[in-house]
C-alpha cells in the first residue's frame, strides 16, 4: 500500500499544478524508487534540468529519489495513474501483477543486451502506449537496465557447474529459468542476501553487475559469471490529466527533449555495466564466461519460457512474433 493517504497526496498533487497570470509555471513530483547515485535517478535529474532550461522554466520538475515520498517500485504505474505523483520512472516487470504482459521483457534469451531492446520496443512500443493510456499516463522514454549474471562462491561456466547450486533469485521469471537450469533457487528480497551468503543459506546470487557493486559481493563471493540472459526496461511516464494542462508549446519542447536524451540515458546504462564490472574485477572478482554448453541450455529454456508465457498471456504473442522475426531469433 503506498505509504501516503491517496487523499491527501491528490489534494497536494493538485496543488503542485501552479499555472496563471501571475506565476506561469507547472510544477511537478517525479518519483523514482532509486537512490541517489544510481544511474537511473541521475538520469532522471538531466532530464528535470533539461526541461526546466528548454521551457525558461515554466515546467518545474522535482526528482524524489530512492521512494523517498512513499512510493516504491512495484507501486509507480498506480501513483501515476492515480495523479499521487505527475512523473514516475516505472521498472516495467514490477507492474504485471496489474497488467501481466509488462513481464516480456524478463523472459530469459529474449532481448540480451540494448541492440535487442531497441528492436523489442519497436515491437511493443504500440502496446505500451496503449497501456500507459489505459493507466491515464504518456510514456516519455525508456532506459534499459544492465543484463544479470550470477554471482557464486565457486566457479559456475558449464551447465554442470550449475546442478544443485542454491542461488537467489530475484524475481519468478529468473526463479524459473535457474529451476530449468538445474540450480535451486530460492527467492528473497535483497536486503536479505548478505547475511544469507554469510549464513551459508545460499551459494550465490542472480543480479546485475551494478547490485553487486552496491552490495560489495566480492566480500561474500569469488566469481561472476555474466550470464546476461534478459534485459528489463524502466519507462518514464507522466500522468495524462498533467500532460494535457500543458500547453503545445511546452508538450512539444518535452518530446523533442525525451527523444534526444534517451540515446544519452541508455549510453549511461552501458557505462555503468562496462564501469561496475571492471569495478567488481578490480576487488579480486573472478570473471567467468559461460561455456557452450550452459548457452545452449540457456537458450533452450528460454524458449521453453516463451511458449508459456505466450499461453498465458496471448497479448504477448503478436508482439513477441513481430521481435523474433526482426531480430533474427
Amino acid at each position: 500500500m503506498i505509504a501516503y493517504s491517496l487523499k491527501a497526496l491528490a489534494a497536494g498533487a493538485a496543488l503542485a499544478l501552479v499555472s496563471g497570470s501571475a506565476m506561469a509555471q507547472t510544477k511537478l513530483d517525479f518519483s523514482t524508487p532509486w537512490p541517489e547515485t544510481n544511474f537511473q535517478n541521475v538520469a532522471a535529474n538531466r532530464f528535470a534540468e533539461a526541461v526546466k532550461e528548454a521551457t525558461g522554466g515554466s515546467v518545474e520538475i522535482t526528482v524524489h529519489k530512492g521512494s523517498e515520498i512513499g512510493v516504491s517500485a512495484s507501486e509507480s504505474l498506480a501513483a501515476v495513474e492515480n495523479g499521487i505523483v505527475q512523473m514516475g520512472s516505472v521498472l516495467l516487470f514490477l507492474q504485471a501483477g496489474e497488467e501481466p504482459v509488462l513481464a516480456m521483457d524478463t523472459l530469459p534469451f529474449l532481448i540480451r543486451g540494448q541492440d535487442e531492446m531497441k528492436l523489442f520496443l519497436e515491437a511493443a512500443s504500440p502496446l505500451y502506449d496503449e497501456i500507459a493510456e489505459r493507466h491515464n499516463q504518456k510514456i516519455l522514454y525508456y532506459v534499459p537496465w544492465p543484463s544479470p549474471g550470477v554471482y557464486s562462491r565457486e566457479k559456475i561456466s558449464s551447465a554442470a557447474d550449475m546442478e544443485g547450486v542454491r542461488i537467489r533469485a530475484f524475481n519468478p521469471a529468473s526463479f524459473q529459468f535457474l529451476t530449468l537450469l538445474g540450480a535451486a533457487p530460492l527467492e528473497m528480497p535483497w536486503g536479505d542476501v548478505a547475511p544469507a551468503l554469510a549464513a551459508g543459506t545460499i551459494d550465490g546470487v542472480a543480479t546485475s553487475t551494478s547490485s553487486g557493486v552496491d552490495g560489495k559481493l566480492w566480500d561474500l563471493t569469488a566469481f561472476f559469471s555474466p550470464m546476461q540472459w534478459s534485459t528489463s526496461s524502466d519507462a518514464v511516464t507522466v500522468n495524462l490529466d498533467t500532460w494535457n494542462a500543458l500547453s503545445p508549446e511546452e508538450q512539444t519542447k518535452i518530446e523533442e527533449l525525451a527523444a534526444k536524451m534517451q540515446g544519452e540515458f541508455w549510453a549511461l546504462s552501458a557505462s555503468e555495466d562496462e564501469t561496475k564490472g571492471n569495478t567488481l574485477a578490480e576487488n579480486g572478482m573472478t570473471i567467468v564466461q559461460p561455456d557452450e554448453s550452459l548457452m545452449t541450455l540457456m537458450g533452450e529454456s528460454g524458449r521453453t519460457m516463451w511458449d508459456e508465457f505466450i499461453e498465458r498471456v496471448p497479448e504477448a504473442g503478436p508482439v513477441i512474433e513481430a521481435y523474433t522475426k526482426a531480430a533474427g531469433k
